[in-house]
């Protein structure tokens, strides 16, 4: 098994595809993170579209006058918490920020006072998790290409090599987990002390972090290819599938203020990943139920992946 995994190894090592795309596209995921962390300021900046005096009594709150709207990347930046205009002499209010951040502006508009500091804010560590999620499980999906390339005759290599099925798939996953983890771990950690960057969180805990989601993308990548018979298939249904589940997990930034929707995104690992390093972050320690739900879904992953690669080497052989 070992052998098969260098095996393995020497052969991703030495298609370039696979080394541009950690080496290469990592960094530039990290420094989009970091510049889209770089507006984050102690003070939330309320934007008031027009001449309107409004008096929001709160510490916590820089207005800043606009002539009119600004568009949602600006929101997204997090360059504005909030816009508030007024549109019919009824006042609207623009925010990514969920549901409960647009009542609290309410509530001030009122004439309460609020404390937004409630809730747990999220910082360069996890923007970084948050926008390398995306990129590191698609990556687990095209790790796979050996995988379909050994698939038709997987049957003559285990004889062959004298392995078992098992120690043969779980060689596959080994192999790409390893070239996942790696680049991604050196390259962020190596970024974050160039760079200085105050991520709340020390390298040893992005580290576990990273591996968490690399086990995650190693699962899901051998799903993906073990459910299709085509390399091209598997990466069209990773893509639609990862970029479904990250966006509504809210890996970039909050992208309704639905219910119904926020509560399905939670549902997903990537969701619970960025909710783990946001604990950190915060200092509330390790989010035990957080990281049970990643390591659940990652088995439930393997062991399907496992059953289905089973089922179709009998067929094969059957054949």
């Amino acid at each position: 098994m070992i052998n098969l995994i260098k095996g393995l190894l020497y052969r991703m090592i030495n298609n370039k595809t696979f080394l541009i795309m950690p080496l290469i596209i990592t960094p530039i995921v990290i420094a989009a993170a970091i510049y889209f962390s770089s507006s984050f300021v102690t003070r939330a900046n309320i934007g008031v579209v027009g001449d309107y005096n409004v008096n929001l009594k709160s510490d916590e709150i820089n207005i800043v006058k606009l002539e009119k709207k600004v568009p949602i990347s600006d929101l997204v930046k997090n360059k504005y918490e909030a816009v508030i205009s007024f549109e019919n002499g009824k006042v609207q209010i623009d925010t990514i920020k969920g549901e409960d951040f647009k009542n609290r502006i309410e509530k001030i508009l009122q004439g309460e006072r609020v404390n937004f500091k409630e809730g747990e804010r999220r910082g360069i560590a996890s923007n970084i998790v948050g926008f390398i999620t995306m990129f590191v499980l698609l990556l687990g999906v095209m790790l796979y290409r050996f995988f379909f390339d050994d698939k038709k005759g997987i049957s003559k290599r285990i004889i062959s090599a004298n392995i078992s099925y098992e120690q043969y798939v779980c060689s596959h996953f080994v192999s790409v987990f390893i070239m996942i983890f790696i680049p991604t771990a050196l390259i962020t950690v190596i970024a974050k002390e160039l760079l200085n960057l105050d991520t709340r969180i020390n390298a040893v805990e992005f580290i576990f972090i990273i591996l968490i989601l690399s086990l995650l993308s190693s699962a899901f990548g051998l799903l993906m290819s073990s459910i299709v018979k085509e390399m091209e298939s598997a990466s069209m249904l990773g893509v639609m599938i990862n970029m479904l589940t990250t966006l509504l997990a809210g890996s970039f930034f909050t992208i309704s203020n639905n219910k119904l929707i926020e509560s399905l995104g939670s549902v997903f690992p990537q969701k619970h990943i960025l909710d783990f390093t946001v604990f950190l972050e915060n200092g509330k320690g390790v989010s035990y139920g957080d990281l049970a739900n990643v390591l659940l879904v990652t088995l439930m992953m393997i062991i399907c992946s496992f059953l289905i690669n089973k089922y179709k080497m009998r067929r094969y052989n059957c054949m």
